[in-house]
């Protein structure tokens, strides 16, 4: 029986025998499985191919923004003003991205400097508009041929410097003024007060401003304490709308394809480490929440002075 057992499995595998139904259904599932992993395959492939494609496409030129200016804890006004404005295009003649961002911080120990604020980013903004984004859309075909863009930046300082003093000349009334302009793969910033601007990209951090304030002065001597901060920590060398003359730093630079910036008003980042601007800074996080994250930060250190952040997003 043994034998005949064994025989019988020799010649089952050597002569080719009609399967029957039974057999049939007992293959089926294997048959399913080579067939079901045969279409996984396929979808992994066109899912490679869409990722491959959508990698070495261009990506969409992008100023996204989100802001916050808010009266804080303390205070009964709010000095703070902002502006911000931002556009893009298709088709055949594309406008460069261009994002205008600006924030004021009036003086509150001086009369009317949530007026002085609010002059101050208006003007400016409309002096910007004027000389370097109607020259831009109102050209159809071609690039403009625009002035140098920091001289404009200063002018446009200057004006609302100007415009201050003519609106209230019987008083001292100064603001803060620092103000951000993406044009194309350039940001260019004009900057008076101790407002400040923050820069972020994967490979750098830093504080692209420098407050002009006496604290500053004091830390640039050698001389200064934590007294001297107690002391002098609101007292401004530099302000838009005070004095005959007013000096503006200006700076500009290269932007890579992807970062952020960050400005904002000293009820943040005198309460707020630059770490912690560093860590909000970052990609992973939501700017909306990013913002929402340091003025919730501001409140908890006391919220004592008026909070204005405007955070951008950009792809170039």
């Amino acid at each position: 029986m043994n034998d005949s057992k064994s025989t019988s499995n020799i010649t089952t595998k050597q002569t080719p025998m009609s399967a029957s139904e039974d057999e049939i259904l007992e293959t089926a599932p294997l048959e399913q499985e080579v067939t079901n992993a045969s279409d996984d395959l396929k979808k992994l492939i066109a899912m490679n191919k869409q990722k491959q494609q959508a990698e070495s496409a261009p990506q969409r030129a992008e100023i996204n923004y989100v802001v916050r200016c808010e009266l804080g804890a303390e205070r009964n006004r709010n000095e703070d003003s902002c502006f911000v404005f931002s556009s893009s295009s298709g088709g055949t003649f594309p406008i460069s991205p261009f994002g205008l961002f600006v924030v004021a911080d009036g003086m509150g120990g001086h009369k009317n400097g949530h007026i002085a604020s609010n002059i101050a980013s208006r003007v400016t903004a409309k002096y910007i508009l004027d000389k370097i984004y109607k020259p831009i859309i109102t050209n159809y075909s071609s690039t403009p041929n625009l002035p140098p863009i920091q001289e404009v930046l200063e002018e446009a300082v200057k004006a609302a410097h100007v415009a201050i003093y003519e609106n209230q000349p019987e008083t001292d009334s100064g603001t803060t003024l620092t103000m951000a302009l993406i044009l194309g793969r350039r940001l260019y910033v004009a900057h008076v007060g101790d407002s400040r601007l923050y820069f972020k990209s994967e490979e750098k951090f830093e504080i692209v401003t420098k407050d002009h304030s006496l604290v500053q002065r004091l830390k640039d001597v050698g001389q200064y304490t934590e007294a001297a901060h107690q002391k002098y920590g609101s007292v401004l060398i530099r302000a838009v709308g005070q004095g005959d003359d007013i000096e503006v730093d200006t700076y500009m630079r290269l932007l890579p394809k992807n970062g952020r910036i960050l400005l904002c008003s000293d009820g943040l980042w005198g309460l707020v480490s630059d770490k912690y601007i560093e860590k909000m800074l970052e990609n992973d996080i939501a700017i909306q929440n990013s913002v929402d994250y340091l003025y919730e930060k501001s409140m908890e250190a006391g919220g004592h002075d008026n909070i204005t952040a405007i955070i951008v997003d950009f792809t170039l």
